[in-house]
């Protein structure tokens, strides 16, 4: 991993390391890209909603840039502050909090396999939380530097910093021009994907830049992430690499709330191959546990050729393709990470 953080410096010059890694590319990728292109697909998670949406580049960034000027007021741009705890389903609030993190420098965690919101959040590991209303007490008995943010719910009366309402503020032309008068430099922002350890915002932009060679990736590519975002393997090699490279980035209906084990593989499994079926990706990203399915399944990919390959997390490490391409719905995913001794 060191020979990948070096290559990543020396492929941005000092004022960009200086500035944020991470932050730069984000910062560059929405310049380039055409505003009115769908950045992400993804399905409505409100309980009220159903069906897919699509949120263009101009809009995510537009978020992203609001979310994180939020961040920054809220004190998470420091070098000492703890990072924002996150635990919302993939979508497009999720990712918006992701990016904004990004480009403010801040820090976020995730929950980890096995973890109660207090587990992961509490006894000083995050500064404050962004999690689902229904969870907004649970988030709200730890000790923070403000209120939950709130998404999918919720009213002013209650001790919640409403997600709508924050991103309005921080998105208005008044926000805009205080925080670019207030700019200030950027640290690297850094993520703990459900654990202690710490994943820098320049290793990320190592996961992206490798992801887009080696799949030769485009803008006019389309890429399933079958893997959580609040992962490197779904952040960085699937997000981040579709968003830089101007791909339309789809993300695969969530599982229901309480669905776990073998059930939650299942049906993200069902959901990766609608959501490749009816959004013709070309890319997917995946883990063992999905083209495991996938071959018990055996599944007629006769009408998916448009799907050209992918990634695929197989063990440890980020490496790709230190083992063969394994086969998924007809294409030859390169692996990530090396495939565990016998």
């Amino acid at each position: 991993m060191t020979s990948d953080c070096d290559a990543d410096a020396t492929s941005h010059d000092a004022r960009d390391v200086a500035m944020g890694a991470l932050a730069t590319a984000l910062r560059r990728a929405f310049a380039r890209a055409d505003a009115n292109a769908i950045a992400v697909t993804c399905a409505r998670v409100n309980d009220d909603c159903d069906g897919m949406m699509h949120v263009t580049y101009g809009a995510l960034a537009s978020r992203a840039h609001a979310f994180g000027r939020a961040m920054r007021d809220l004190g998470y741009g420091d070098a000492s502050s703890a990072p924002l705890g996150v635990d919302v389903r993939d979508g497009a609030e999720a990712l918006t909090a992701y990016v904004g993190v990004g480009l403010a420098g801040a820090g976020a965690r995730t929950r980890g396999r096995g973890e109660t919101t207090a587990d992961a959040f509490g006894r000083g590991r995050t500064r404050g939380t962004m999690v689902e209303h229904e969870r907004a007490n649970e988030a709200g008995s730890i000790v923070g530097a403000h209120e939950p943010i709130a998404v999918y719910g919720g009213t002013v009366r209650e001790a919640v910093i409403l997600y709508d309402v924050l991103s309005a503020a921080y998105g208005t032309a008044e926000a805009v021009a205080a925080a670019e008068a207030d700019a200030g430099a950027v640290m690297d922002a850094r993520y703990y994907f459900g654990s202690d350890r710490v994943t820098s915002g320049m290793m990320l932009v190592s996961c992206a830049e490798r992801a887009v060679a080696a799949l030769g990736m485009t803008s006019a590519d389309v890429v399933c992430s079958a893997a959580p975002l609040g992962h490197a393997m779904g952040f960085g090699f699937a997000a981040l690499a579709a968003l830089t490279s101007g791909a339309r980035l789809v993300i695969p209906r969530a599982s229901a709330s309480g669905v776990s084990g073998e059930d939650a593989r299942r049906a993200m499994f069902d959901a990766t191959l609608e959501a490749v079926r009816a959004e013709r990706c070309t890319l997917v990203v995946a883990d063992s546990h999905l083209t495991r399915v996938a071959r018990e399944r055996g599944v007629d990919a006769s009408d998916l050729t448009h799907l050209r390959g992918g990634l695929v997390k197989i063990g440890s490490g980020d490496d790709i393709g230190l083992a063969s391409p394994v086969e998924f719905l007809g294409a030859r995913l390169a692996t990530v990470g090396a495939a565990p001794k016998a």
